[in-house]
């Protein structure tokens, strides 16, 4: 698989060309109450421009703690959803032909944050993040989340304690991944964002 570009973020109205096994994001903003509402309603959208149906028509599976799912095939392919909230803005991401998992995550202080690194990040990557500043901190945390919930949500695992095994899984040589931060400009509530992108095998 060819390494990946940074992940770039298009307005809700943008229609870009898909191609397959390549991820395209979109955003939208909205307050919080609205959010999700907001989200899948682009997503609709979306899919009904590339499938080339009404937005009522599609088959659309938003099961609890799954990645939302389309019946339908693009030229063949099916394709794998991601959605992501935080700080006022959703990400959504397709990709025809194989799994991708999207994350978005505020860059901020968290008192907690050696506790939760030990506990889902594991040890080295907490000690790595105690040897930096506040600031280099913060950033550091938000991306190694963003990532360990990009990988996650790719291989379709939920949120679960390190160990070497989940390590292996997460880490797997056919996952690539890419990350960008977002500036506050592209949120609602003027926070930074840490955006992760992962992409996988073929999904089916």
């Amino acid at each position: 698989m060819e390494a990946l570009i940074q992940p770039v973020l298009h307005d809700a109205d943008a229609r870009p060309e898909l191609t397959a096994r390549n991820a395209t994001l979109w955003s939208c903003r909205a307050a919080a109450p609205r959010l999700r509402d907001a989200a899948r309603g682009l997503l609709r959208a979306l899919l009904a421009d590339y499938l080339g149906h009404r937005p009522t028509e599609l088959r659309l599976d938003f099961t609890p703690g799954q990645p939302a799912r389309v019946a339908a095939l693009w030229h063949g392919l099916p394709i794998s959803i991601g959605i992501s909230y935080a700080a006022g803005l959703a990400v959504v991401g397709l990709c025809p032909g194989a799994r991708i998992g999207v994350d978005v995550t505020e860059i901020a202080p968290m008192p907690d944050w050696d506790a939760v690194a030990r506990l889902y990040l594991g040890t080295a990557r907490a000690v790595r993040l105690s040897g930096m500043s506040a600031a280099e901190r913060e950033r550091g945390f938000a991306l190694a989340w963003a990532e360990l919930e990009a990988r996650g949500k790719c291989l379709g695992l939920g949120l679960e304690e390190w160990s070497p095994a989940r390590e292996r899984q997460l880490y797997a040589a056919s996952i690539e991944l890419t990350t960008n931060e977002l500036p506050a400009s592209h949120t609602a509530s003027h926070a930074n964002l840490m955006l992760a992108l992962a992409i996988g095998g073929l999904s089916g």
